[in-house]
């Protein structure tokens, strides 16, 4: 038996990876927000998909508020701008840039909504965790906004882009609906 050596061309596609910057997403409506100060939950950055937010779904479950995305937005009386976030899942993310005015201990309040329990979710700074995880409890409604508190966040004066991540689902089947964060120096 005779072998013999066969030459095999593959061809393989052409892959560009996209590399993201900090500095692609910029303030929602052109202002950055102020800490201690409040940030609604429906104005993260200006920017694409990956960039801004990441949300698991597609489409907005909710309100067309702002410009299409996939974040899902929804229209909430209760409301501190008569809107908020919802249908929240874990791996998703915002991006919001902010600027701390004074270095020290802050309170962050952030009215919340779920059925049952929710899940948890965390805030960075610059890509550093300053809340560990924050656990949602069960408001008895997804219509019934609670305050939720976390004590001791400790910044630093400066601009930072805040990351808020979605972790993991509670018993509720979501991690929470929620109106804004409040930044309260302790």
């Amino acid at each position: 038996m005779k072998l013999r050596c066969a030459s095999i061309s593959l061809f393989l596609p052409l892959i560009t990876l996209t590399i993201v910057q900090a500095g692609d997403t910029k303030p929602f409506q052109g202002r950055t927000h102020i800490i201690p100060g409040l940030i609604e939950a429906e104005h993260w950055d200006e920017g694409a998909a990956g960039v801004a937010y990441s949300d698991v779904d597609p489409e907005n479950k909710g309100e067309a508020y702002r410009e299409a995305t996939e974040v899902d937005i929804e229209k909430r009386s209760d409301a501190s701008n008569g809107h908020g976030i919802g249908w929240t899942k874990a791996g998703e993310w915002l991006i919001y840039t902010v600027e701390v005015k004074e270095s020290g201990t802050y309170c962050i309040e952030m009215p919340v909504a779920s059925k049952k329990k929710g899940g948890e979710f965390m805030i960075e700074f610059n890509g550093k965790d300053v809340t560990g995880e924050i656990s949602v409890p069960d408001t008895g409604a997804w219509t019934k906004l609670e305050m939720l508190t976390h004590k001791d966040v400790k910044l630093e004066a400066g601009t930072y882009q805040m990351k808020v991540t979605m972790l993991r689902e509670g018993p509720s089947t979501s991690i929470a609906d929620i109106d804004y964060f409040k930044f309260v120096k302790q």
